[in-house]
């Protein structure tokens, strides 16, 4: 496939952040299918604070495009709970993302100063809770997974549902992966380690994709962490394109509707060496044999 536009409208964006959200966001979920409808083929719906089954299921008509849920396991939904997974899960027929906390992990808010990162807001009068005040979900525990992780993916296996990795340590999420393959899960995305607050080794990264999981790459890595693009093709030649989805990580008040940001993110990777093929796989091929088996 060598050509950009039918890549981008074939394209599954696994990660895409909507409103209503303590974050302000760009859309909510009908905003989002009625800019993006015949543009981009689906959308898994991120939000750091609710399952996104839920707002789907009131979404009226999504003819021209797919959407898929997910929820995120911070505080607000009772940190690492089985039972609102096992919740999210009834409200879909499809496949959904359980990502590990964000905002709420030991890691994210041992290095901020926010729960809320004031880089993924443009509004002054927002005030984001210290990330001091905020009691971190633990992952691990003296360097094991704890009970409550162990529970967490066991109903991942339970519910066939995807596991990612969130804003956790690069250790942890070696842990992780090492125990939901000896559950037999199957689908696993390692969540963006470019970002400065993960930053996995490259050769860590390598492991994980030898082991069956994929690894994420995000416009936002670039066009709001600044990561230089150069690093990330790198990256991605040296883990191999049938091992990295592209996602946009997009959903920002001032960041582009997602079909744009997969757009440029390519335009940009494909000045750095990356081939039409090689996008095609990341933002096509790889996601449907994540959602779609």
């Amino acid at each position: 496939m060598n050509n950009l536009k039918n890549i981008i409208k074939q394209a599954i964006d696994v990660h895409m952040h909507i409103g209503p959200e303590p974050i302000p966001r760009k859309y909510t979920v009908q905003e989002l299918v009625s800019e993006e409808k015949g543009k981009i083929a689906g959308l898994v719906l991120k939000n750091h604070f609710s399952p996104t089954t839920s707002f789907i299921k009131e979404v009226k008509d999504m003819k021209g495009i797919e959407l898929f849920g997910g929820i995120v396991l911070n505080n607000a939904v009772g940190g690492l709970n089985p039972e609102a997974i096992y919740a999210a899960s009834m409200l879909t027929d499809k496949p959904f993302i359980v990502w590990l906390p964000t905002i709420n992990a030991e890691n994210f808010l041992r290095q901020s100063e926010y729960e809320i990162a004031p880089e993924w807001i443009n509004d002054n009068n927002f005030q984001a809770r210290s990330a001091d005040d905020v009691k971190p979900v633990l992952v691990t525990r003296n360097g094991q997974l704890t009970k409550e992780t162990i529970a967490v993916l066991k109903t991942i296996k339970k519910c066939n549902a995807i596991l990612a990795t969130g804003h956790i340590a690069s250790y942890e999420s070696e842990l992780v992966v090492e125990k939901a393959l000896a559950l037999e899960i199957k689908k696993i995305v390692i969540t963006h380690p470019i970002y400065q607050r993960i930053a996995m080794p490259i050769k860590m990264q390598q492991k994980l994709a030898q082991k069956g999981c994929f690894i994420e790459m995000s416009y936002s890595m670039y066009g709001i962490d600044k990561i230089p693009l150069k690093q990330i093709a790198q990256q991605i030649e040296a883990i191999g394109a049938k091992h990295v989805i592209i996602s946009s990580d997009v959903g920002q008040t001032f960041s582009p509707p997602p079909s744009q940001a997969l757009k440029l993110f390519a335009n940009l990777l494909k000045k750095e060496g990356i081939s039409y093929a090689q996008l095609s796989q990341m933002m096509v091929e790889n996601p449907r044999k994540l959602i779609e088996g």
